[in-house]
């Protein structure tokens, strides 16, 4: 097993199958070949969360078909840079194609993985089949490995072809992977690997292309305290447009369920700063921008939702009850619905409702100069912005514990209001007064966050009737998803009034 201690570096080329075959035969092979090459097919089985928290953190975790033995390999970096891969990697065998994490020998990696999945499921995310042959190579300086693979990355019903050599230092220094590398590589015009098999794996299991959008987060807007209301408001509605539209095109061209969440997010921001400066401006214009922005934002909503379903309703259960019969069944119905959801979100994103945010987006900036109400200085209006913000939702504060779930929904708005208000104009407090609050407020809105998807999670049963009407199992399964869940929120609930007391208790840095 090669533990984390030591990494292992090679060099990875993309290749034509006819390139393939011309290094195969290289003449220098024949000195630096120890034994006979070794021909088979291997097939591994990668997996992660639905949300992949795994690659998120950059492991990967697969499951590879030796003969018939099953070893489990963990890398840590697994990242390939200019055709260079040096991954930390932990290797044990199990008895079953089935992640294992106790036979994990190095303590550190597994508990990372474990915080990782905690409260999630692992699921088989994509494989690769290939035909490696593997020769072992020695040098006066070392020994390496080359292997030359030829096959597939499958996810579902697609695929991308795979076709590349790997050339592995095994023992001696990184001068013999590198004099080794121009002797078989240097003849003819190469290409270096940008992407390893599980790059590749989760590009394909995202929907992503070479060129696709990636999701992208907030960009923190900093104010020094000069400017006006005017120009830190459209500062801030520049700012979400551009997560919007970055986040639009992930929607488009990848799989991605960062995508809708980002452009959610964006879109939700967009509205929280014109609703702080509602005060000083409440035109036609900026009512029907923000109009818009809910319109686009309740279908990429729905979409997010779907994403839910699978990731905080559906796994955190499936991860309990793993084997269960029902649930396989369950989840291909979810995936199904998302993949309905997506196809509703993407033909808005590209109707006349985008079309219109975008030109207001555009030109509604201009809209705004000239208003006199706006060239006060935005340090005098942002204190109390977020005194107004923060009154809204204090109203609802003692009787936190007798809120009916519509009431729950308005204060978890509320709470979202001064979050986005306090990160709005941060940049003028000081940061050791914002960060205890703003902490505080993050922990008191993931318990209102999590009572919002157990309610939305009432859909799961219709979700299950209609795509699994002839399923009992699903269906049993679907209601006790239900179940754990309601109780898991009833114990949740209980937590609020204090949440809400450690947040009241604290100074307001705006104060």
């Amino acid at each position: 097993m090669r533990s984390l201690s030591g990494k292992e570096l090679e060099l990875k080329l993309d290749l034509t199958p006819q390139e393939l075959q011309r290094v195969g035969a290289h003449p220098a092979l024949e000195d630096l070949t120890v034994g006979k090459p070794v021909t088979r097919t291997l097939r591994s089985i990668y997996f992660d969360t639905p949300d992949h928290r795994l690659w998120a953190r950059g492991i990967s975790l697969r499951l590879r078909a030796i003969g018939d033995k099953w070893v489990q390999t963990v890398k840590a970096g697994t990242r390939v840079k200019s055709g260079v891969s040096n991954p930390d990697e932990v290797e044990a065998a199990v008895a079953k194609p089935e992640p294992d994490l106790g036979a994990i020998g190095d303590p550190r990696v597994r508990r990372v993985i474990e915080r990782a999945v905690k409260a999630s499921a692992l699921e088989p995310q994509f494989e690769t089949i290939v035909t490696r042959t593997t020769r072992k190579l020695h040098s006066d300086k070392g020994d390496l490995e080359l292997a030359l693979d030829e096959g597939v990355v499958r996810c579902g019903a697609s695929e991308d072809k795979l076709c590349e050599a790997e050339l592995e230092l095994k023992a001696g220094s990184p001068e013999c992977l590198l004099e080794t590398a121009t002797v078989l590589f240097s003849a003819e015009p190469i290409r270096l690997a940008e992407a390893s098999k599980a790059e590749r794996g989760y590009n394909l299991a995202l929907g992503r292309q070479a060129g696709s959008a990636a999701p992208s987060k907030a960009q923190r807007t900093a104010l020094t305290g000069e400017e006006t209301c005017g120009q830190a408001l459209v500062s801030f509605v520049e700012a979400a447009a551009t997560q919007i539209a970055l986040n639009r095109r992930a929607v488009l061209e990848t799989d991605d369920p960062e995508g809708a969440h980002q452009m959610r997010v964006g879109l939700r921001r967009l509205r929280s700063a014109l609703r702080a400066f509602r005060p000083l401006l409440d035109t036609p214009a900026t009512r029907e921008l923000a109009q818009h922005a809910r319109e686009i934002g309740q279908s990429v909503g729905e979409l997010r939702n779907a994403d839910v379903l699978i990731e905080s309703i559906y796994a955190p259960v499936a991860g309990l009850r793993r084997g269960q019969p029902g649930f396989p069944e369950l989840r291909e119905a979810l995936a199904a619905h998302r993949s309905a959801k997506r196809t509703e979100a993407r033909a808005a994103v590209c109707g006349e409702p985008w079309s219109k945010l975008q030109l207001y987006l555009a030109l509604w900036p201009q809209t705004v100069r000239g208003h006199a109400r706006l060239e006060r200085p935005v340090r005098d209006f942002a204190t109390s912005a977020l005194a107004r913000s923060w009154k809204k939702a204090a109203k609802r504060g003692p009787s936190l514990a007798t809120l009916v779930p519509e009431e729950r929904h308005e204060m978890r708005k509320s709470l979202k209001a001064v979050r986005y208000t306090a990160e709005f104009f941060d940049s003028l407090y000081p940061p050791r007064k914002v960060g205890p609050f703003v902490k505080e407020l993050k922990r008191l809105q993931d318990v209102f966050g999590y009572m919002n998807d157990v309610a939305m999670a009432e859909g799961l049963a219709a979700i299950s009737d209609t795509r699994c009407a002839d399923n009992r199992e699903a269906q049993r399964a679907a209601g006790y998803i239900l179940g754990w869940h309601d109780v898991k929120a009833e114990c949740t609930w209980k937590e609020v009034t204090e949440a809400w007391h450690r947040l009241e208790k604290r100074p307001r840095f705006w104060s």
